[in-house]
């Protein structure tokens, strides 16, 4: 089963037709999942600071995204939904049921026939922390002519890196229509955790997003290092929680006993299952090394940011192919290391473990690149204003 099937073919309930309908103006942003809305978030939270009148609403495609946003609806009074298919007759019964100013849509998110609607309407449309992976560029330039037209149906276009501008320009976007901001992943909040110069005991690693495939190497590098250093914990954090009984398993198969995050117990001398969504970033802070999965399976990686922000010594696989504009300038600047085997991250995790400074050192390299990028949310907040 689809989730939230009904709202994406377009049978809202009452409660949330009621809400449209009684506001006008409102600001849409789509951000298809978790990554998506946490980099859109900072952003978000600005323009509805600046432009309190404008109501904003906030859809995504996922069922974790929809929990994340859901949860940032109730705290911060977003209205959420399901995003529609792109069938004319739900996109038009959408736009005629809410009063959009402006839709904000995130990353490579390209709907032609919400893109037509919404130029017909005169209702700017807006693509931003725009990217394309080598992959979808080849895909897209192969019916360039098609997508020539598709994406010149958004008002603006604001890029990534300069890399990401050129392929759009390439597809045919027009020159007047793009601008390269850099990548909104950078943001933080003021809450960066700076490293600490105190080892802890016992030091605990995190295997973050784990895919099929990696919670094995999670558990086996944890065999490797209990026989090197007595004191470490590790927490597996998958990156789809219903896999929970599946790495339940294969821990306890291996020897050790699994504890999962909604049974409230302390770690010990157990594997401590993530199953929880919304608590990673805090898991991030409490451990001092991080390992980012999605790296070692051939899934691409996922966003290195929030380990390396949150104070933690962060480490990937070499399948880093979808986060190549995050991760190459950190690794220049000595802020995160890439392995390409499983024994040489056994090393690399020994290697952190008896030298803080070392830790230390690379995480203080991060946060100043990370800080040296912060003015992408304001140029993005900027641009957006000046729709409204």
């Amino acid at each position: 089963m689809i989730v939230g099937l009904k709202q994406k073919l377009g049978f809202w309930p009452q409660s949330l037709i009621k809400i449209w309908q009684s506001k006008s103006d409102w600001i849409w942003f789509h951000a298809v999942s978790v990554g998506e809305i946490n980099a859109a978030l900072p952003l978000l939270l600005k323009i509805k600071e600046e432009k309190p009148n404008n109501p904003i609403m906030l859809s995504t495609t996922t069922k974790a995204g929809y929990e994340l946003a859901e949860k940032i609806g109730k705290e911060k009074g977003v209205t959420v939904l399901f995003f529609p298919f792109d069938f004319p007759n739900v996109v038009n019964n959408l736009l005629n049921t809410v009063k959009v100013k402006l839709l904000v849509i995130t990353e490579t998110e390209i709907w032609p026939n919400l893109l037509k609607e919404c130029k017909k309407r005169e209702i700017p449309t807006v693509l931003i922390n725009a990217r394309l992976s080598d992959k979808s560029f080849k895909n897209y330039f192969a019916l360039r002519i098609f997508f020539n037209q598709v994406i010149n149906l958004f008002t603006e276009v604001i890029s990534q890196s300069e890399s990401d501008t050129y392929k759009f320009r390439l597809l045919g976007l027009e020159e007047k229509k793009i601008k390269t901001f850099g990548n909104l992943k950078f943001v933080v909040s003021d809450e960066i955790n700076q490293p600490s110069t105190i080892n802890h005991q016992p030091l605990t690693i995190i295997f973050a997003s784990t895919h099929r495939g990696e919670d094995e190497i999670a558990i086996n590098t944890y065999k490797e290092l209990r026989n090197r250093f007595k004191d470490i914990k590790i927490v597996i954090a998958p990156r789809h929680i219903d896999r929970t009984e599946e790495i339940k398993q294969l821990i306890e198969k291996n020897g050790f006993k699994a504890v999962l995050k909604t049974e409230n117990k302390d770690i010990k001398d157990e594997v401590l299952i993530l199953n929880t969504i919304g608590d990673l970033q805090d898991f991030y802070t409490s451990c001092e090394i991080t390992v980012l999965c999605g790296t070692f399976a051939e899934i691409g990686g996922h966003n290195i940011l929030e380990p390396i922000r949150a104070g933690s010594y962060t480490i990937i696989g070499p399948n880093d192919f979808k986060i190549k504009a995050l991760t190459k300038p950190f690794i220049e600047r000595d802020a995160l290391v890439q392995v390409k085997t499983t024994g040489e991250l056994v090393e690399k995790i020994s290697e952190a473990i008896t030298n803080p400074d070392l830790r230390k050192k690379k995480i203080e390299n991060g946060i100043k690149l990370i800080k040296e990028n912060q003015n992408v949310l304001n140029d993005t907040k900027d641009r957006l204003l000046s729709y409204l």
